[in-house]
């Protein structure tokens, strides 16, 4: 029987690691990351570096299919939320064309190219998932707070670009499921300057956001494709 294959984009991020330390149990996992020479394999069987351009995201899926490759589960946990240049607008005025194309850039340009060039390299007869980590904050319906307006939009779009591969997909890949799921508060970089309010049982250690994704994510079928997820499995408004 052929061994399960996982394919994590991000895995050096504190849930990327995480979610590739619980899927080694059951899973060979590849992860791409942007520098290969600082990143510690542990649990990664394979190590793939990547600028995450266009090209190199091209090269990368062209050599994998060339080399037979097919993946059971794909999660995409990159994203960004702040860094040194920029952090959440809490106002109109905040906003400037520079946060907002490196939001979108990261959030929602990467994203798609994820699901261009990698989608394909899915079996077609048998059940496959693509999933990529959005943010409760991306649904429109859900929004009643206002502020974090790249971030929101950013993650919207990555939403939408979701929903409409899901239904291409469907077409070819009648088993996959292509999703989006929250995966809660969860303790890292990314969330770390905006959680001094957070309640401490809303906010997760990695570990614990991976094992609830994962049980997720394996349990969907393609009947679930196309939807927006919470780490509890139930359904989010778009």
């Amino acid at each position: 029987m052929r061994e399960r294959q996982a394919l994590i984009f991000g895995v050096n991020g504190s849930l990327g690691r995480a979610l590739a330390d619980i899927l080694a149990n059951d899973y060979a996992v590849t992860g791409v990351v942007r520098d290969a020479l600082t990143f510690e394999h542990g649990t990664v069987q394979t190590v793939i570096e990547s600028d995450y351009s266009e090209n190199s995201l091209a090269l990368i899926s062209n050599t994998l299919k060339t080399q037979a490759h097919s993946f059971d589960l794909l999660i995409n946990a990159t994203g960004i939320l702040h860094d040194d240049n920029l952090k959440p607008e809490k106002r109109l005025q905040d906003i400037s064309a520079d946060s907002l194309t490196r939001y979108f850039a990261i959030n929602a340009v990467i994203p798609g190219l994820l699901l261009k060039y990698f989608s394909g390299l899915m079996p077609k007869s048998s059940p496959a998932v693509f999933a990529s980590l959005s943010a409760k904050v991306g649904s429109i319906s859900d929004n009643r707070l206002g502020g974090w307006y790249g971030y929101r939009a950013s993650k919207a779009a990555l939403n939408m670009l979701v929903k409409t591969a899901a239904i291409e997909m469907h077409r070819t890949h009648k088993q996959a499921a292509v999703v989006a799921i929250h995966p809660g508060t969860t303790v890292s970089n990314l969330s770390r300057p905006f959680t001094t309010n957070t309640p401490a049982d809303k906010l997760y250690a990695p570990e614990m956001s991976a094992q609830r994704i994962v049980s997720v994510l394996t349990g969907l079928t393609a009947d679930d494709t196309g939807q927006f997820f919470d780490w509890s499995g139930d359904v989010l408004p778009w």
